[in-house]
């Protein structure tokens, strides 16, 4: 079960005196820290006006977010999305967060949970209460690793192979994925993450439409349309790897004998190409412990290295 948090523009809000954007609910026992924080990543940039022709088109946010702030057993599951104008007649949003435990992680991942409905609020009327008892999160089964949307979209399964691949070897690395507005961009992520290793899915940060970095947050897969104006503002700046959807002709070569890319061009893709998954310290002083995929020895290896953005 995940304590829950709303936030949208209402008349009156939870806490007494506020109105406008403020919390409208959160569950019983939510401590007050989880809940300033919660408030804090609430926030959409519109990719489109309200009163734009494609107002309606601005994509909703996905994300999972780590922090020191949480502590490191715990994390955040959201979505947030422009929803129906509020009291006044202008522009809203809709923010749904679920806290959760390290005791409350779901072997398939943040991303797969993310994908199951009706986890998250899509619209809300209610008037503002306190949440009586946690939400209890759906059971989701990964059936099998083929990529087959991935395949869809790029013609091999493959290149879900990419995203799984940096992340394992680095789980500190950014990478930003530009896809286009048309593409189910949740989807395309949950695929890659059942490439992940049980142990390593809910290590993995991502946000769906990513504008920018909240304070003290990690965020590993970031995705973003091409007009973001992240991507434009930062072209001198060495951003982390980047796949661009939007151009298939540009697409980097796979190595077919890759376990990444074997899993998710396998349609009976199965974790017993992997050995383990084992913990290492680093030697220098001071260095953060990383996991290390361990593949079968009868299967070469080669890093995938996606291109730069520059």
């Amino acid at each position: 079960m995940a304590h829950e948090l709303v936030y949208t523009s209402a008349v009156r809000g939870l806490r007494p005196g506020s109105q406008g954007y403020c919390t409208v609910a959160y569950t019983q026992g939510t401590p007050p820290s989880s809940i300033q924080i919660m408030e804090a990543i609430s926030t959409y940039k519109s990719l489109y006006g309200a009163m734009e022709e494609q107002g309606n088109e601005n994509p909703a946010s996905y994300s999972h977010y780590k922090s020191k702030l949480l502590g490191r057993d715990v994390s955040i599951l959201s979505r947030v999305s422009p929803t129906q104008a509020d009291h006044t007649g202008r522009s809203n949003k809709l923010a749904h967060h679920l806290l959760i435990h390290k005791r409350e992680r779901l072997a398939c991942g943040p991303v797969w949970l993310s994908l199951q409905a009706p986890l998250f609020y899509t619209e809300w009327e209610a008037k503002p209460h306190i949440l009586k008892m946690p939400k209890v999160l759906p059971e989701v089964t990964i059936k099998g690793m083929h990529a087959s949307y991935w395949e869809e979209i790029t013609g091999d399964a493959g290149y879900a192979a990419l995203l799984a691949a940096s992340f394992v070897h680095d789980i500190s690395s950014p990478y930003f994925i530009v896809y286009a507005q048309n593409m189910d961009i949740l989807r395309l992520l949950a695929e890659a993450s059942s490439l992940v290793p049980v142990a390593l899915r809910w290590q993995l940060t991502f946000n769906t439409y990513f504008t920018s970095l909240p304070a003290g947050m990690t965020c590993t897969w970031r995705c973003c349309l091409p007009e973001t104006p992240i991507l434009r503002d930062s072209r001198h700046q060495v951003l982390g790897d980047l796949l661009d959807l939007t151009k298939l002709d540009h697409l980097p070569e796979l190595d077919s004998k890759n376990v990444f890319v074997q899993l998710a061009r396998s349609v009976k893709g199965s974790e017993d190409l992997f050995d383990t998954v084992e913990l290492v310290q680093e030697p220098a002083k001071g260095m953060k412990k990383k996991f290390v995929l361990i593949p079968k020895r009868e299967i070469n290896m080669l890093n995938l290295k996606p291109r730069k953005l520059e």
